[in-house]
C-alpha cells in the first residue's frame, strides 16, 4: 500500500516526484521501488495534463478578453517554432530534470501545450526529465550530494 501512496503523491502538483521520493524513503520503503513508482506516477499524470491544458488554451482563444493576448503568444511561438522544435525535447528534459521549485511535470505539461509540442515528444521529455530529477532527489535524500 505504501508504494501506491507514493505514486499518488508523485501525481499531485504540490509534492510531485520531488516530494514523493523523500517521503517514501522516510517511510522505510525500498528506495529503488520508491524511485520507480514516483517516476511512473509523475509521468502518467502528464498525459491528461497536456490534453487539459490544450483545451484550456482553446477555451481562452474563444473569449474576447483574452483573444489579443493569445494572438500575441501564438505569433511569438510561430515565429520561433523552427528553433523551438529543434530544442523542445531537450528543453523539457532539462526543465523537469533539474529539481527546482515549479519546474515539474505540471509546469512542463503547460509549456508543452503552449508550444504545441507533439504528444510523444513532450511525454518522452517529461519521462527522461523525471528520471533525471528522481536520481538527483534520491541522491540528495541519502545525503550523497
Amino acid at each position: 500500500m505504501g508504494y501506491l501512496e507514493i505514486m499518488f503523491l508523485a501525481m499531485l502538483p504540490l509534492t510531485e516526484l520531488r516530494g514523493a521520493i523523500p517521503i517514501g524513503i522516510a517511510m522505510g520503503l525500498n528506495p529503488i521501488g520508491v524511485y520507480i513508482v514516483s517516476v511512473i506516477g509523475s509521468t502518467i499524470v502528464s498525459i491528461p495534463l497536456i490534453f487539459t491544458f490544450r483545451h484550456i488554451l482553446n477555451f481562452f482563444r474563444n473569449i474576447d478578453i483574452f483573444v489579443p493576448l493569445v494572438k500575441k503568444v501564438d505569433i511569438k511561438i510561430e515565429s520561433g517554432m523552427k528553433r523551438l522544435k529543434s530544442i523542445s525535447i531537450l528543453g523539457i528534459m532539462l526543465f523537469v530534470g533539474i529539481p527546482l521549485p515549479t519546474t515539474g511535470t505540471w509546469t512542463a505539461a503547460a509549456i508543452a501545450s503552449i508550444l504545441k509540442m507533439r504528444i510523444k515528444t513532450s511525454l518522452l521529455g517529461v519521462l527522461i526529465g523525471n528520471m533525471m530529477s528522481g536520481i538527483i532527489v534520491s541522491l540528495i535524500s541519502f545525503h550523497i550530494i
